[in-house]
């Protein structure tokens, strides 16, 4: 079961490669999750409002991230993503749920790992477009992160889940149309096929390892497990397209990591 929950992570630390390879990330995003919802409901997802809010924050994300894996670079984009716990934190505690001293002190990490990002992108090292691409989609992530949990606890699992992809072509689709009225750039074959490869290498494939799985290894074992993603992703940025970090970033990387350790040893 551990082997389908690393095999999910690596299929995850592919969206920035595919994201490089297909160029477009207007379009990209868009097959993603038109992949995304078609399946989702083919699998008899549930249809109803308690999947809105998650699954537009999804499309956010779907959107956002293949424009931080090109500014920025793979690498660097798969660990701002996981920026996400500040933002998770953030709105528990507006929600009123009490975060720990061990959620604190994961904020600390990851708002000096961001301070530490945009000395790198001062000294050259990451794109500004880059960096604000990579924190929008752990924005993004930790925001759906917070509300899945929320529906959890409802018991309403697939609506954040499954339910969640159906809705979110209500944000790239518009995203897509607007784009092609503006600059009428169609996509072209290289951005549908890296489209259409995210909606189901990096999401349909992966989510259903991941949920096969996370039952039986259990759910903290699963999220240490899944963890490498980032670190596979920045392997993959260094051997495909040469992006090497910089000692800032790598600052950030490690800064992020011990973040996401924490995080997952408090579970």
């Amino acid at each position: 079961m551990s082997a389908r929950i690393l095999a999910a992570a690596a299929l995850w630390s592919t969206i920035g490669v595919a994201s490089v390879w297909g160029r477009d990330y207007i379009w990209l995003a868009f097959f993603r999750s038109i992949v995304a919802a078609a399946a989702a409901a083919a699998l008899r997802a549930p249809a109803n409002r308690a999947g809105l809010v998650p699954g537009l924050l999804l499309g956010g994300l779907f959107s956002a991230y293949p424009a931080a894996a090109l500014f920025a670079g793979v690498g660097p984009a798969a660990y701002l993503l996981y920026t996400a716990p500040l933002w998770t934190t953030t709105a528990l505690a507006l929600w009123g749920e009490r975060p720990s001293r061990a959620d604190l002190a994961g904020v600390a990490l990851v708002v000096a790992a961001v301070a530490v990002v945009l000395l790198a992108s001062l000294h050259g090292e990451i794109s500004p477009i880059g960096v604000a691409a990579g924190l929008a989609s752990g924005a993004f992530y930790g925001l759906y992160i917070a509300t899945a949990r929320r529906l959890a606890k409802a018991g309403r699992e697939k609506a954040a889940s499954l339910g969640a992809m159906i809705y979110t072509p209500l944000v790239t689709a518009p995203l897509a149309l607007a784009y092609f009225a503006t600059f009428h750039k169609s996509p072209t074959p290289t951005a549908v096929a890296a489209g259409l490869y995210m909606g189901i290498f990096t999401t349909l494939v992966p989510y259903i390892l991941f949920a096969s799985a996370v039952g039986r290894v259990g759910g903290a074992r699963a999220s240490v497990i899944a963890s490498v993603e980032p670190v596979l992703a920045a392997v993959w940025g260094a051997l495909l397209f040469g992006q090497i970090p910089g000692v800032y970033t790598l600052v950030a990387y490690g800064l992020i990591t011990a973040a996401t350790l924490l995080a997952l040893s408090n579970k």
